[in-house]
């Protein structure tokens, strides 16, 4: 277990997607809390306690006129020698205190920056805590609200675990180069800015693995995870303070039981979700051991096709096809053509479904089709095939789009609005927990309307 892990730990220097995707499969919480925990060791001792002595906490000596008297605290403007005689000497062994902490500016963002960092030393199971109980927390909670990926509580039950799992891995990958560089700034008589530096950009590697970690557990696109995982980011600013206050009653035997009492079983689990993708994946690869089962490499192909990994995806498909000729199969091929741009492929790949199948996937192919000639710039069969569609589904926001677009390429002004007008309504009537879904439609079919209007 820990040979493989730590072989996917560095597959994602070279791979990420396809790392990250082992790590769903394969990984283990355990190992990656544990990387994570004595990793943040090491980056305190070879990164923040440079920043923290040189910039957060810095140790200074207070002028004459400057140090409080006892019962007396100086506004800014007085001076020690305002307060009386008596008053000074009220408590004969009062010693005004000569030295003080400052908090000097960091660098191009100025003292606004400890508004959102910290670099106090903390506890080695901080990073751990603070990334299990607020980062990924804060990422389900955006991911959920700017995607269709279901409700937080659907996300949370379902992908807390694996989340968890690939963000520990992307912390423990995104940090150690720069740990290791780290320990080469006294040799090199390199300060604290150079530390800062190296902090940065550990930070901004963490960032840039975790969106592919987004990417490829929810399959949504890089421009989207990139912004979630910038935002859940801001759960971190309150990760010190937080530790700093709450860290003595951590390891509390009564606060110990009672999470364990609330959280045990499988929605406490952390690593159940995390289990049960991983049986899924382990039982369907064993499924195709079969020559003859074509739905497994059916079902591993949509795996890989959600996290956006085409490659293995159609090498999937075509080994169903070849089976069984599976039209879902075909169907998904030719999805994935028309994403990577390859539409006569996919033209081929639609053909062989209808042929199969003209209802297929409750007649979603014709909009696939039509989609796919839409990109073609061939109006008229896109036309032709949105007119089935529609008969066929009146409400379809995705297809109503369509329409009206390929409605307005060929000039029919009046008619592309109206279309565009029942894709709006067709989302207003939907229930609101489908609405959420087909938002793009609507703002895009808003957008038409006010350019036509």
């Amino acid at each position: 277990m820990i040979w493989e892990n730590t072989k996917l730990l560095f597959r994602l220097y070279y791979r990420p997607v396809s790392a990250m995707s082992g790590i769903i499969d394969e990984g283990h919480w355990l190992y990656a809390a544990i990387s994570v925990a004595a990793l943040s060791l090491l980056l305190q001792a070879a990164i923040t306690t440079h920043i923290y002595s040189s910039y957060e906490a810095v140790y200074r000596e207070l002028p004459e006129s400057a140090r409080p008297v006892k019962g007396h605290p100086l506004a800014p403007d007085t001076a020690a020698e305002d307060i009386t005689s008596e008053e000074a000497l009220e408590d004969e062994e009062f010693e005004a205190p000569r030295y003080v902490f400052d908090q000097l500016p960091l660098p191009l963002v100025g003292k606004y920056g400890w508004w959102f960092v910290s670099f106090a030393p903390g506890n080695f199971f901080s990073a751990v805590i603070g990334t299990a109980i607020l980062y990924v927390p804060c990422l389900i909670l955006l991911t959920a609200m700017y995607s269709s990926a279901g409700s937080f509580s659907v996300v949370f039950r379902r992908d807390y675990g694996p989340l968890l799992t690939c963000a520990f891995m992307a912390w423990t990958a995104g940090h150690l180069p720069f740990v290791l560089a780290g320990f080469a700034l006294p040799p090199l008589g390199l300060g604290a800015k150079t530390a800062l530096v190296l902090w940065s950009l550990s930070a901004l590697s963490f960032g840039l693995l975790m969106a592919f970690g987004v990417r490829t557990l929810f399959g949504i696109g890089f421009s989207k995870s990139l912004p979630i995982v910038c935002f859940a980011a801001l759960a971190f600013s309150i990760q010190g303070r937080l530790f700093s206050v709450v860290s003595p009653y951590l390891f509390s035997p009564f606060l110990l039981f009672y999470a364990y009492s609330m959280f045990r079983g499988d929605i406490g689990d952390i690593g159940f979700s995390l289990r049960q993708r991983q049986s899924f994946r382990r039982s369907m690869e064993a499924a195709t051991i079969n020559p003859r089962d074509a739905s497994a490499h059916y079902q591993l192909g949509l795996v890989f096709q959600h996290r956006r990994q085409y490659a293995e995806a159609i090498t999937r498909f075509q080994r169903a096809i070849e089976i069984d000729d599976e039209t879902d199969a075909h169907f998904q091929m030719g999805k994935i053509a028309r994403e990577q741009g390859r539409l006569q492929d996919a033209i081929d790949h639609f053909a062989v479904v209808l042929s199969q199948d003209d209802k297929h996937a409750h007649n979603e192919v014709w909009r696939e089709i039509a989609a796919t000639y839409l990109a073609a710039e061939m109006f008229i069969e896109a036309q032709d095939a949105l007119k089935t569609f529609v008969q066929r589904r009146q409400y379809d926001p995705e297809g109503l789009y369509y329409y009206g677009q390929t409605l307005e390429r060929l000039g029919k002004q009046e008619e592309a609005r109206e279309i565009f007008a029942r894709c709006l309504e067709a989302v207003k009537t939907m229930p609101h927990y489908r609405q959420r879904d087909h938002r793009k439609w609507k703002k895009l079919a808003r957008e038409r309307l006010s350019a036509t209007s």
